[in-house]
This record gives C-alpha cells, sequence and structure tokens, in this order.
C-alpha cells in the first residue's frame, strides 16, 4: 500500500474492492428464492380476495331473490323457455311471463338489485334478444362475473337456440359486440341414473331444484330447509366450453351465451374427470368443476361459492361427497332416501 502525504495529511491509497461473480451468484440466488417464497403468498392473497368478491355478488343474489319473494310473493322460474307458449301446458300465461317470451331468471332479479338501471331499459313483453333487449344483453355486468374466471372469448355470432338447446327458439344473432357473459347459475335438480340406489329415478318433485323452468317457487315449496337447499351457484367461464381437471378450453361454444340468455339452467349429471357425462359408474361422478357444460363449475382452487335459499353464501369444498351434493340441489328430497344438503 502506497502513502503520500499531503499539506500534513498522510492519505493511503489501496485497491477499491468490489463483488465477485460467486458473491453476486449468490445475492441473485438468494432473491430467487425469496420471491419464489413470496410468490405463491401473493397469488394466495388475490385469490382469497377475488373469492371473497365472488362471495359478496352471491349475497346480492340472495338479497334480490328475497326482495322478489317479498314483492311477488314467488321466486321467478329458473328460466322462461319456448314452452311457455304451449297453450295445452299453459292455458293461462305462466306466472311471472303474462307475454310469454324468453328471459333469463337473471333479467328477471335485476329490479331487486340495486343498480337496476338496466332493468329499466329491458322490455319484458319481448324475447331477450329482440329489440332494445339485445342492446341490454350486451352490457357487461360485474356483479354477474367472478374474478378467479378467465376473460371469455369474444363472440359475434352465435348459434340459433335450438341447435344449443330445444327450449329456445333464438335465431343465430350477428352481434356489434359480445353479449356480456355470467359464471352464476341455477339449478333445476338431479338426473336419474346418477347414483345406485336411486333416489331420483321416478323424477318429478323429489328431482326437482329450488328454481325449475317456466314455473314459479315459493318458500314453502323448499321442504329441506332453505338454509339446506341451493338457490344459486356458479358456472363459471361460459361462453367458452372447460372440461377435465385442470380445465382445459375446448373450443366450443357453451349452452348459455350470456347474463341474458334464457338457455343455461342445468341439472346434475353423473361427470368423470374427462368432463363427459356418465363416463364412470354411478355413485363415482364429480360433483362441480369437471366441466361447465351444463354443469356447476368454479375456478376457485379449493371448491366453489354458493348461495342457500335462506340467502347465506357459503363456500362448498372440492371433496363433498356426490350424494350430499345432489341433497343440497333438490328442495324435497328429505324421506326420500336421500341425505339432507349437509356435510
Amino acid at each position: 500500500m502506497l502513502a503520500t502525504t499531503l499539506r500534513g495529511f498522510s492519505v493511503s491509497r489501496g485497491r477499491r474492492r468490489g463483488f465477485t461473480l460467486v458473491e453476486l451468484l449468490v445475492v441473485i440466488a438468494i432473491i430467487g428464492v425469496l420471491v419464489g417464497l413470496l410468490l405463491p403468498a401473493v397469488q394466495s392473497a388475490r385469490e382469497a380476495a377475488r373469492r371473497m368478491q365472488c362471495a359478496n355478488n352471491m349475497r346480492q343474489f340472495g338479497l334480490a331473490f328475497h326482495n322478489a319473494h317479498d314483492t311477488l310473493g314467488y321466486f321467478p322460474a329458473a328460466c322462461y323457455t319456448i314452452d311457455s307458449l304451449d297453450t295445452s301446458e299453459f292455458p293461462t300465461p305462466p306466472k311471472g311471463n303474462p307475454s310469454r317470451t324468453e328471459h333469463s331468471w337473471r333479467v328477471k332479479v335485476m329490479p331487486y338489485m340495486e343498480d337496476n338501471n338496466l332493468a329499466s331499459q329491458y322490455n319484458f313483453d319481448l324475447n331477450w334478444w329482440d329489440g332494445p333487449n339485445l342492446a341490454v344483453a350486451q352490457n357487461n355486468v360485474s356483479v354477474y362475473r367472478c374474478g378467479s374466471a378467465p376473460e371469455p372469448d369474444p363472440i359475434l355470432s352465435t348459434p340459433p337456440g335450438p341447435t344449443r338447446d330445444s327450449d329456445s327458439q333464438a335465431p343465430a344473432l350477428t352481434l356489434s359486440a359480445p353479449l356480456g357473459t355470467s359464471d352464476y347459475e341455477v339449478m333445476t335438480g338431479v338426473k336419474d341414473k346418477v347414483f345406485d340406489p336411486d333416489p331420483y329415478a321416478s323424477k318429478g318433485p323429489v328431482a326437482d331444484g329450488a328454481l325449475v323452468k317456466d314455473k314459479v317457487s315459493t318458500m314453502g315449496m323448499i321442504k329441506d330447509g332453505t338454509s339446506k337447499t341451493l338457490l344459486v351457484v356458479e358456472a363459471a367461464g361460459r361462453p367458452t366450453m372447460y372440461r377435465g381437471k385442470p380445465a382445459v378450453p375446448t373450443g366450443e361454444v357453451n349452452q348459455c351465451l350470456g347474463w341474458a340468455d334464457s338457455l343455461g339452467p342445468f341439472k346434475l349429471h353423473r361427470i368423470g374427470p374427462d368432463g363427459m357425462k356418465n363416463s364412470v359408474p354411478k355413485n363415482q361422478g364429480i360433483p362441480f368443476s369437471a366441466t361447465n357444460d351444463g354443469e356447476a363449475f368454479s375456478f376457485h382452487p379449493s371448491g366453489m361459492n354458493v348461495v342457500m335459499c335462506d340467502g347465506s353464501t357459503r363456500h362448498v369444498q372440492q371433496d363433498i361427497s356426490p350424494a350430499v351434493f345432489a341433497g343440497m340441489v333438490t328442495r324435497m328430497g328429505a324421506g326420500s332416501g336421500e341425505p339432507l344438503g349437509t356435510e
């Protein structure tokens, strides 16, 4: 080391030492480990926030349904379909649908939600795709979207209703903007051939959900108890169709195109891990999140948010037994051989 004297001061001059390559690599490795430890925690926190917002959406549905019931004396139908035109089945128009037109439950409860501006623009004398209703249907409504669901593929041309389901006479549509979508749906019951022994083999009221198509429901019809019966579930990702676990988009268009679409309510089927119906033996189906093709489906990793008929919200775990989930779906299964909707 060299030293010089400058006006009485001794100044040492030495080589300034920097980081070695090994030290830099160690620091980078430590930072990488810390980021790796932190990232799952951040993702978990974000998912928890999204799940909470989804549950808040569900609470609004519960309140809207109860406001409707308080005002009208009944819950609206799960959907109003082409069957409303059948005068042999409905000599008088179905309750809640005097015009015998096609509507979703979502537009029927919208007037009873806090933000009902869109509801005031909707004409219930017309089908959901007619006149001003189509412009209303193209609006995105935040309460109908779950933050955990990916953005759906934009669809500007739709297949006609009868090719999606015989319950609708909707024409093929060419759109200037995609329809506003929904990640939530109602279940109209449980299919037969899902279980053995089968408490739903006779079909009919014992297999019905809280809401059914074209007919209103009342609190008194929910014999299992409102706290044990599902009102709204997740059916996320539509109109993009997903199958399997983990979920993979199939490239197909789902039955339900948007929140105003009358098509969409479904029954519980026997679904395998591949997302296909009847691909596993009876009693072994996956209750939800194997496909969103006419089944309950959620992108939350731990399970699915639901709202019960009493307006309460719950998070149903993915490992729930199929039989217990079916018991939650039906409204008057007690005494039929099925378990009540609790686990």
